[in-house]
């Protein structure tokens, strides 16, 4: 194919639709002045860099749904960088290359400005945001702002070419969230906040004084992580910024090395030739700006080294890493200010306008000039942000989002919270889109604070301070390895097995089964699986069969324990949902109790379409499990493709329309941004997202939808496709626990965001009468192996009542809840098993940590 060659840069600034989108030279401008845009249909850009393999770019028009979306496969469209899953794998040690990141910026853009349906799209713009991957630092030279100024006045060439490895980086391929070669680091940290929490406590008890020198290593390790849980957030992990960043100090050092206080941050080495240190949000957001951008909050509590109470750089923690892990004193508080500087500004509200974009991409793209930067923020922020979920406190009225990853991500379960309640089992982070006017008193450099004109007086539910997240790492290569070891190999396999093998392993009451997956050697005894019957510790099982029903069982139960941990620390002693706890219980909540678990649970992520894990989430956690909508149909959710316009149809929508829940988060809060800025008017985020797309539902259930000009060029473009090209939906389910395809399954429509505003919780109103947009779909449609085990002699009208709202008149399910599609409700015979399967798997579990089996 013929290689493109970059001419003169003209003026006209859009790229030529019909170059051809396999090139990596730097694209030919078109002859032609740019066309009109117009001002009636703004869209909105997310950037999702969440993946350390595919870089994501998903386009929103005013309605928010979905028009256009593309993706780079680092592995594929960037192979001369020698990367494999996108990054370089050596022992402990995973990094990933910066260029090679925006580079892949640079290649997702140009594919959206080629192939996209309107040459308009890119002007069409008027907001931006994204997500970087968690826990990646990149370091940036002192000559990165000038680059960034040179790269306006070059626009026929590539990001890369420009922010270079040697030129822009002082560490080329930085450490990703996969690293742990900085465990050591986290052992310095958890001693050193824990040492310091006893100190205080020897100071206010004078008589205790000394006696965390009678303490072992264990024992000061674990107050380390409970006080490092309260300062930050979450307890220190290898992948931590201040791992991280203390292993980069150290090295600089030259470990072994004596060092004259004050000489730790200078001179050579890595951080002596850094200007500034930016998470891979912040890395976007700056290029995108053409200057330096804060650090979201959001993304600056997964640093460990951010208070977010506070909303400020933890004082003694910079000082300790800035200083290499050395005592105290006048050095290590320059050492601490120094990385202070580095670190740079966090910007607490994450709707501000940052600034306009840069002129680069005005000139090489086509944007346009009023185009704002929204902060960016990490994957788990941007996904918490991809559904309104309620923010009641009430057990009836509260919602979970249970992210299921795919082979190398983590399952991660989020919820809001109004309080402060740290852990070490948990991360807290500040709440990703609180808007200023919502803090108090006004923080942070962002534009348009001054220029608020109304103040929305109908909210009725205010934005929580913050949100939590309890993750289990590593989960779908537990999966994987499961599906390899005893599925040959296939997800199908994985699934029926799932679904067929009776819970706990056996048929009888007593005597169930356990697996555990430890991946990072979280266990002293083992790592890996580790596995137990009759109590006992065993190489394996009789009965291989039930491995992977096993394994997911155990992933599930441990986030519902963790989760009620939660919904307990928020809960007065004396509630009355405590009243049935027993003395020394060792789940420290009532099994049975509602106050324990969600009212709904959303599922994304590219595994969450599977119907085996689907039932078995929503029978462990006692809640109805649900999908986003998609397409307006509920079949698409349940993989019954092709109902409009055949396979073509399904081919375009899996090609086009598929994204993920970070891209819809971040793009979300674009769209919040560019109404603050526009308007001028104080509008939550929950608020805003839910007037907007109830409008769309209206309109949709009304029969009266229309298209905008961009979804109609989408049709035009694709018009073998059939039916209307601007929806979306999730990914065809398979029987794959990581899901089919390239795509995520955190997929959505742009009619399955029509009704994420209404009301959640009771029945839609009406005559009775139900639209296919809100009827629940029969047990028929599911499958029993989604609605929960058949052996019980239960279908769908067996499950708990009250799923989305009760049942109707004549025995019906009632409606689902606006934008949701039910997939999976508990199975309450199984449910009770699992219940009493609680306290022993917590107890084998403990064993298995503890190194006792």
């Amino acid at each position: 194919m013929q290689r493109l060659v970059s001419p003169a840069c003209p003026a006209a600034p859009h790229l030529s639709p019909s170059a051809p989108a396999s090139s990596i030279g730097s694209p030919s401008p078109a002859a032609l002045p740019p066309p009109l845009v117009p001002t009636e249909h703004p869209l909105f850009l997310s950037i999702d860099a969440s993946s350390s393999e595919v870089v994501r770019a998903c386009v929103l028009d005013e309605r928010l749904r979905v028009v256009w979306t593309e993706e780079v496969s680092l592995d594929v469209d960037l192979a001369s960088y020698g990367i494999r899953h996108g990054v370089y794998t050596l022992g402990d040690s995973v990094t990933c290359p910066s260029e090679a990141r925006l580079h892949a910026l640079d290649l997702v853009l140009e594919k959206l400005a080629r192939e996209g349906p309107d040459p308009t799209l890119l002007g069409r713009v008027v907001a931006i945001s994204g997500a970087g991957q968690p826990h990646t630092l990149h370091y940036l030279s002192p000559s990165f702002p000038s680059l960034l100024s040179a790269l306006s006045h070059t626009p026929c060439a590539r990001i890369s070419s420009i922010l270079t490895a040697d030129r822009a980086f002082s560490l080329a391929h930085p450490p990703t969230s996969g690293d742990s070669s900085a465990a050591p680091q986290v052992r310095e940290l958890e001693l050193h906040c824990g040492d310091s929490a006893a100190s205080i406590s020897a100071s206010m008890h004078e008589e205790e004084e000394g006696g965390s020198g009678r303490e072992s290593v264990a024992q000061r390790r674990e107050r380390g992580r409970v006080e490092m849980a309260r300062r930050t957030g979450s307890r220190a992990t290898a992948r931590s910024a201040a791992a991280q960043l203390l292993r980069v100090v150290q090295m600089d050092q030259g470990i072994g090395q004596e060092l004259e206080r004050g000489q730790v941050l200078g001179g050579s080495g890595v951080l002596g030739g850094t200007d500034r240190v930016v998470l891979e949000g912040g890395l976007f957001a700056s290029v995108f700006l053409g200057r330096y951008a804060p650090t979201d909050a959001a993304d600056a509590c997964s640093t460990n080294l951010f208070d977010p109470v506070g909303a400020k750089w933890d004082d003694d923690l910079l000082a300790f890493v800035g200083s290499g892990g050395s005592k105290m004193g006048e050095g290590a508080q320059a050492a601490g200010e120094r990385l202070r500087a580095l670190l740079g500004e966090v910007e607490v509200d994450g709707g501000v306008e940052l600034g306009k974009i840069s002129p680069f991409f005005v000139k090489r793209f086509g944007f346009s000039p009023n185009c704002i930067i929204v902060p960016f923020s990490g994957s788990d922020p941007s996904a918490f942000l991809s559904f309104p979920l309620s923010t009641s406190a009430s057990p009836s009225h509260r919602d979970a989002l249970l992210s299921l990853s795919s082979v190398a991500d983590t399952d991660t379960l989020a919820v809001s919270i109004a309080r402060f309640v740290p852990d070490p089992e948990r991360s807290v982070v500040r709440h990703p889109a609180k808007a200023w006017w919502e803090l108090g008193p006004v923080k942070g450099k962002g534009k348009g604070r001054e220029r608020v004109e109304k103040v929305d007086e109908q909210d009725e539910e205010g934005t929580p301070d913050f949100v939590a997240f309890i993750s289990s790492r590593d989960a779908g290569i537990g999966r994987a390895l499961a599906r390899d070891m005893y599925c040959n190999g296939q997800w199908p396999v994985f699934a029926h097995l799932s679904a067929i093998v009776p819970h706990g392993g056996t048929i009888g009451l007593d005597d169930k089964h356990f697996s555990f997956f430890f991946p990072h050697g979280e266990a002293t005894s083992a790592q890996g699986l580790v596995r137990f019957a009759h109590g006992a510790r065993v190489t394996e099982f009789v009965d291989r069969k039930i491995n992977p029903r096993l394994l997911v069982e155990s992933q599930v139960m441990s986030l519902r324990i963790r989760l009620a941990h939660l919904y307990r620390s928020l809960l007065a002693d004396d509630d009355p949902s405590l009243a049935s706890l027993r003395p020394h219980d060792p789940l420290g909540f009532p099994a049975r109790s509602s106050a324990f678990s969600p009212s709904h649970l959303i599922l994304v992520g590219e595994a969450a379409e599977n119907p085996a894990l689907s039932s078995l989430v929503s029978t462990i956690f006692h809640s109805p499990t649900f999908l986003p909508l998609a397409g307006g149909l509920k079949s698409c959710a349940l993989g019954q493709v092709g109902l409009k316009g055949g396979e073509a149809h399904a081919e375009f929508e899996q090609d086009r329309q598929k994204t993920t829940a970070a891209a819809l988060g971040s793009a979300y809060k674009a769209a919040w941004a560019h109404a603050r800025a526009a308007h001028g008017v104080k509008v939550p985020f929950a608020t805003f997202l839910s007037r907007a797309v109830e409008a769309q539902a209206l309109e949709i259930d009304g029969g009266s939808a229309s298209t905008t000009s961009a979804g109609a060029k989408v049709e035009q473009h694709h018009r073998s496709g059939g039916s209307s090209a601007a929806a979306s939906r999730p990914s065809t389910a398979s029987a794959s626990a990581s899901g089919s395809g390239s795509g995520s399954g955190a997929a959505t429509s742009t009619s399955a965001l029509s009704r994420l505003s209404l009301p959640r919780h009771g029945h839609s109103e009406g005559n009775g009468s139900r639209s296919g947009l809100e009827q629940r779909s029969s047990p028929a449609a599911f499958g029993a192996h989604a609605l929960g085990s058949s052996r019980d002699g239960g279908g769908l009208e067996d499950q708990q009542e009250g799923a989305g709202g009760g049942r109707g008149p004549t025995g019906e399910l009632a409606p689902d809840p606006p934008g949701l599609s039910l997939v999976a409700v508990p199975d309450q015979h199984e449910a009770k098993y699992y219940d009493s399967m609680l306290p022993e798997f917590v107890r084998l579990e403990r064993a298995a940590l503890k190194g006792l089996v």
